[in-house]
Protein backbone atom coordinates (compact mmCIF):
# COMPACT_ATOMS: atom_id res chain seq x y z
CA UNK A 1 0.00 0.00 0.00
CA UNK A 2 2.95 2.32 0.45
CA UNK A 3 3.39 2.20 -3.34
CA UNK A 4 -0.08 3.74 -3.65
CA UNK A 5 0.98 6.43 -1.18
CA UNK A 6 4.19 7.17 -3.04
CA UNK A 7 2.43 7.46 -6.36
CA UNK A 8 -0.33 9.65 -4.95
CA UNK A 9 2.25 11.89 -3.29
CA UNK A 10 3.99 12.29 -6.63
CA UNK A 11 0.68 13.23 -8.26
CA UNK A 12 -0.16 15.73 -5.51
CA UNK A 13 3.36 17.18 -5.39
CA UNK A 14 3.82 17.64 -9.15
CA UNK A 15 4.14 21.19 -10.39
CA UNK A 16 0.86 21.12 -12.30
CA UNK A 17 -2.34 23.01 -11.66
CA UNK A 18 -3.20 22.60 -7.99
CA UNK A 19 -6.89 22.27 -8.78
CA UNK A 20 -6.36 18.86 -10.41
CA UNK A 21 -4.19 17.59 -7.56
CA UNK A 22 -6.60 18.86 -4.93
CA UNK A 23 -9.53 17.28 -6.75
CA UNK A 24 -7.85 13.87 -6.62
CA UNK A 25 -7.03 14.27 -2.92
CA UNK A 26 -10.59 15.35 -2.14
CA UNK A 27 -12.06 12.48 -4.16
CA UNK A 28 -9.98 9.97 -2.22
CA UNK A 29 -10.97 11.53 1.09
CA UNK A 30 -14.68 11.58 0.18
CA UNK A 31 -14.66 7.89 -0.74
CA UNK A 32 -12.82 6.96 2.48
CA UNK A 33 -15.24 9.04 4.57
CA UNK A 34 -18.22 7.45 2.84
CA UNK A 35 -16.84 4.06 3.78
CA UNK A 36 -16.54 5.16 7.42
CA UNK A 37 -20.18 6.28 7.39
CA UNK A 38 -21.60 3.28 5.52
CA UNK A 39 -23.07 1.75 8.68
CA UNK A 40 -24.72 5.10 9.60
CA UNK A 41 -22.22 5.94 12.33
CA UNK A 42 -18.75 7.39 12.38
CA UNK A 43 -16.74 5.22 14.76
CA UNK A 44 -13.58 6.81 16.17
CA UNK A 45 -11.46 3.87 14.97
CA UNK A 46 -12.82 4.21 11.44
CA UNK A 47 -12.16 7.94 11.38
CA UNK A 48 -8.64 7.37 12.70
CA UNK A 49 -8.04 4.92 9.85
CA UNK A 50 -9.40 7.45 7.31
CA UNK A 51 -7.04 10.07 8.68
CA UNK A 52 -4.10 7.65 8.60
CA UNK A 53 -4.84 6.82 4.97
CA UNK A 54 -5.12 10.48 3.97
CA UNK A 55 -1.98 11.48 5.89
CA UNK A 56 0.04 8.74 4.26
CA UNK A 57 -1.41 9.10 0.79
CA UNK A 58 -1.26 12.85 0.47
CA UNK A 59 1.49 13.80 2.92
CA UNK A 60 -0.86 16.22 4.64
CA UNK A 61 -0.91 17.03 8.32
CA UNK A 62 -1.99 19.80 10.64
CA UNK A 63 -4.05 22.57 9.04
CA UNK A 64 -3.77 21.14 5.52
CA UNK A 65 -5.21 17.81 6.66
CA UNK A 66 -7.97 19.53 8.63
CA UNK A 67 -8.88 21.64 5.59
CA UNK A 68 -8.97 18.61 3.28
CA UNK A 69 -11.09 16.66 5.78
CA UNK A 70 -13.52 19.58 6.14
CA UNK A 71 -13.83 19.93 2.35
CA UNK A 72 -14.31 16.19 1.94
CA UNK A 73 -16.97 16.06 4.67
CA UNK A 74 -18.86 18.90 3.01
CA UNK A 75 -18.63 17.31 -0.44
CA UNK A 76 -19.73 13.95 0.95
CA UNK A 77 -22.77 15.49 2.63
CA UNK A 78 -23.78 17.32 -0.56
CA UNK A 79 -23.09 14.48 -2.97
CA UNK A 80 -25.97 12.69 -4.60
CA UNK A 81 -23.67 10.00 -5.95
CA UNK A 82 -20.08 8.81 -5.63
CA UNK A 83 -19.71 8.40 -9.40
CA UNK A 84 -17.91 11.72 -9.96
CA UNK A 85 -15.41 10.92 -7.22
CA UNK A 86 -14.79 7.35 -8.34
CA UNK A 87 -14.49 8.47 -11.97
CA UNK A 88 -11.77 10.95 -10.95
CA UNK A 89 -9.96 8.25 -9.02
CA UNK A 90 -10.33 5.68 -11.79
CA UNK A 91 -8.84 8.02 -14.38
CA UNK A 92 -6.29 9.67 -12.07
CA UNK A 93 -4.86 6.50 -10.49
CA UNK A 94 -3.29 3.49 -12.11
CA UNK A 95 -4.47 -0.05 -11.43
CA UNK A 96 -2.07 -0.69 -8.53
CA UNK A 97 -3.11 2.55 -6.86
CA UNK A 98 -6.80 1.69 -7.20
CA UNK A 99 -6.13 -1.78 -5.78
CA UNK A 100 -4.34 -0.21 -2.82
CA UNK A 101 -7.23 2.21 -2.30
CA UNK A 102 -9.60 -0.75 -2.04
CA UNK A 103 -7.23 -2.14 0.59
CA UNK A 104 -7.56 1.06 2.60
CA UNK A 105 -11.33 0.98 2.19
CA UNK A 106 -11.29 -2.53 3.69
CA UNK A 107 -9.14 -1.28 6.58
CA UNK A 108 -11.63 1.51 7.28
CA UNK A 109 -14.56 -0.91 7.13
CA UNK A 110 -12.84 -3.37 9.48
CA UNK A 111 -11.39 -0.76 11.86
CA UNK A 112 -14.24 -1.06 14.38
CA UNK A 113 -13.95 -4.85 14.45
CA UNK A 114 -17.29 -5.40 12.72
CA UNK A 115 -18.12 -5.63 9.03
CA UNK A 116 -21.64 -4.34 8.52
CA UNK A 117 -23.54 -5.62 5.48
CA UNK A 118 -23.89 -2.04 4.22
CA UNK A 119 -20.13 -1.58 4.45
CA UNK A 120 -19.47 -4.68 2.40
CA UNK A 121 -22.13 -3.70 -0.13
CA UNK A 122 -20.60 -0.24 -0.53
CA UNK A 123 -17.13 -1.70 -0.81
CA UNK A 124 -18.22 -4.03 -3.60
CA UNK A 125 -19.80 -1.13 -5.47
CA UNK A 126 -16.75 1.12 -5.01
CA UNK A 127 -14.36 -1.60 -6.15
CA UNK A 128 -16.49 -2.08 -9.26
CA UNK A 129 -16.59 1.66 -9.97
CA UNK A 130 -12.82 1.86 -9.48
CA UNK A 131 -12.28 -1.00 -11.92
CA UNK A 132 -10.81 -3.39 -9.36
CA UNK A 133 -11.44 -7.05 -10.29
CA UNK A 134 -13.28 -9.29 -7.84
CA UNK A 135 -10.26 -11.49 -7.13
CA UNK A 136 -8.22 -8.41 -6.12
CA UNK A 137 -11.16 -7.17 -4.04
CA UNK A 138 -11.11 -10.47 -2.10
CA UNK A 139 -7.31 -10.48 -1.82
CA UNK A 140 -7.35 -6.98 -0.34
CA UNK A 141 -10.07 -8.04 2.10
CA UNK A 142 -7.88 -10.87 3.39
CA UNK A 143 -4.83 -8.62 3.62
CA UNK A 144 -6.76 -5.98 5.57
CA UNK A 145 -8.15 -8.61 7.94
CA UNK A 146 -4.66 -10.03 8.56
CA UNK A 147 -3.00 -6.65 9.14
CA UNK A 148 -5.36 -4.26 10.90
Amino acid sequence: MSNWFDQLKSIVNRHEPAADDNALARAGAVVLLEMAAADDRFEAKELDMVQKAIEGAFGLDGPELEELMAEARSLREQAVSLHDFTRSLRTGLDRDQRDALVGWLWKVALADGHLDRFEEQLLRRLADLLGVPHEEFIRRKHLAAERP
